[in-house]
């Protein structure tokens, strides 16, 4: 967090300025809840420059529209880091509606709750249609455990909810990919054909892992995605690297 006094006038006809102590987040990861829908609408230009530092530094909005120019434009130049979009690991938005989001790395959650919401992700993702994003956010931010049968009704409850919340919980998942990416470089590798790219999915990753195993299936998907993910990309580090041997003969 970076410290910042301001020094303003209360009011118009007051002589003598006030200080005031605050505090701006640095990273994604010091962002409040408040402060990443605020990031959404800047993205979005859906946000005044007093409501965005308002929030960012947790003032009322009447003091940030006592703030000069200058002091404005210095307070925004802080926001520099929301182009990094930088790896984090757990969701800001502890509710959304009656839901809650799912344990910092997604502790306890499946392979398979993780494959239905990377599916949903990938089509908003593609095509934007509003009814992927409710029905991703319904894989993790739920009353209960994870249950297929439960995304319809869930994400018709979510789709009713602030647009700003359900975008803040899309471009949060987005940096806690990045933090996958960084903990499973070898499973997150981007194909480098982008034909298979496209016609590749976790769907098709989890038939590779089941086989014709179907009595194995359910057992499966309800391994941990750390464990999964862990066994992935051991498997195709150690591919290669055999591959690399094989051709060197």
């Amino acid at each position: 967090m970076t410290p910042i006094e301001l020094e303003y006038f209360p009011s118009r006809w007051f002589r003598f300025p006030r200080k005031l102590g605050c505090q701006h987040p640095d990273s994604w990861s010091e962002l409040s809840a408040g402060q990443l829908i605020a990031a959404v609408r800047v993205m979005q230009e859906t946000i005044s420059d007093d409501e965005l530092i308002a929030s960012m530094l947790k003032l009322k909005i009447r003091l940030a529209k006592r703030l000069s120019a200058y002091q404005k434009f210095c307070i925004i130049d802080l926001l520099k880091f929301l182009d990094t979009h930088s790896p984090w690991y757990e969701f800001i938005l502890p509710t959304i509606g009656k839901f809650s989001s799912p344990q910092p790395r997604l502790k306890d959650e499946t392979f398979g709750t993780f494959i239905f919401a990377e599916t949903y992700f990938e089509k908003y993702a593609a095509t934007g249609d509003k009814a992927y994003l409710a029905k991703f956010i319904s894989c993790y931010y739920r009353t209960g455990a994870f249950r297929e049968a439960d995304i319809k009704p869930n994400s018709a409850i979510i789709a009713k909810l602030p647009a700003d919340e359900q975008e803040a919980i899309f471009l949060n998942y987005y940096l806690i990919r990045q933090w996958f990416v960084e903990q499973y470089s070898n499973v997150f590798e981007p194909a480098a054909d982008q034909t298979k790219k496209e016609k590749s999915s976790w769907i098709d990753v989890y038939d590779a892992i089941v086989g014709d195993d179907i009595v194995k299936e359910a057992e499966y998907a309800n391994l941990p995605i750390s464990t999964v993910l862990r066994y992935l990309d051991k498997r195709i580090k150690t591919n290669r690297h055999e591959s690399k041997v094989s051709k060197s003969r």
